[in-house]
């Protein structure tokens, strides 16, 4: 229960609206996939978000493994 709690505060930390988005941020064009991959606040959150899938997987599987091995 504790981990889907954390897993969904996590989720809602990644919605769109809670970003810092406003006309003109950034050095590149807002509308283009270079703009997610090179501006700071966009790369933080991919990061982020990577890090949690990470995450999850491998407490997944180690826990998978432990039951498995116990």
């Amino acid at each position: 229960m504790k981990t889907r709690v954390l897993l969904l505060a996590l989720l809602l930390c990644c919605i769109p609206a809670l970003a810092f988005a406003h006309p003109g941020h950034g050095h590149t064009d807002p509308g283009s996939w270079r703009h997610y991959l090179t501006e700071p606040v966009h790369v933080g959150l991919l990061a982020s978000a990577l890090a949690l899938v990470v995450s999850v997987v491998f407490y997944r599987r180690r826990a998978k493994g432990s039951s498995v091995a116990g």
